[in-house]
């Protein structure tokens, strides 16, 4: 794979996350853990931006280059932090799950209203976004639900989860809209072999065909 798609890279990391916060949302020190893993979603795409920026960097390229390099160190250098202070981040963790969803299911929600002329677009495919809204409003706004971490936790994970099977049904979508669009011909819808072949020259200048007038075959086969 020549490019790495960033939609591809971000789906992927939400995905472990929301399964290690499935698996994980009673374990001790609970917040810390999560704040290394939001550290984790910080480092993982900055390294693979600089990475990419790195070996493919030339001095044409200075400018736009450095542009997207400031903002990878930052999510860089954010993500090294929290990995070794989790604790600092520990008290606003709840908020920042709960803006997390609504961010993200608003998203998809925006998505596919804005696609649903070119792309087919199910009803049932705003379920799983609206649902994910439904959880940041809740992490947000309902201190029941907000003051039990391994409650707000659990409902990260899934929001997570359905954010990614969310993406993966307008993945099909799209690839389906693709398939059924109009494409050029083939260019070898028109192969040399099944061209007409050209008429039988006469063999002669009464215009008869050697190949069925008898007379010019018995010339050609009389001997000299």
């Amino acid at each position: 794979m020549k490019n790495i798609s960033i939609n591809l890279l971000t789906n992927v990391v939400l995905l472990l996350a929301g399964v290690l916060l499935i698996i994980f949302y009673k374990h001790p020190d609970l917040l810390d853990w999560v704040a290394r893993i939001i550290g984790m979603m910080f480092m993982l795409p900055s390294i693979a931006y600089l990475m990419v920026v790195a070996l493919r960097h030339t001095p044409a390229k200075a400018s736009n280059d450095y542009l997207g390099v400031l903002p990878a160190v930052g999510g860089l250098c954010f993500g090294i932090i929290m990995l070794a202070k989790p604790q600092l981040f520990s008290g606003v963790l709840t908020i920042f799950m709960g803006a997390l969803l609504i961010v993200l299911g608003l998203f998809h929600i925006i998505y596919l209203f804005l696609s649903r002329k070119t792309v087919e677009v199910k009803g049932w495919y705003y379920v799983l976004p609206l649902i994910v809204t439904v959880f940041g409003l809740l992490i947000l706004f309902v201190n029941g639900w907000r003051n039990h971490e391994d409650n707000v936790v659990m409902m990260t994970g899934l929001g997570l989860l359905m954010f990614n099977m969310t993406s993966l049904h307008e993945y099909f979508a799209e690839r389906k809209a693709r398939r059924n669009a109009p494409t050029l011909p083939r260019i070898d819808d028109t192969d040399d072999d099944t061209a007409t072949p050209p008429p039988h020259k006469p063999a002669d200048d009464t215009g008869k065909d050697c190949d069925h007038d008898p007379d010019a075959e018995k010339y050609l086969h009389t001997e000299v």
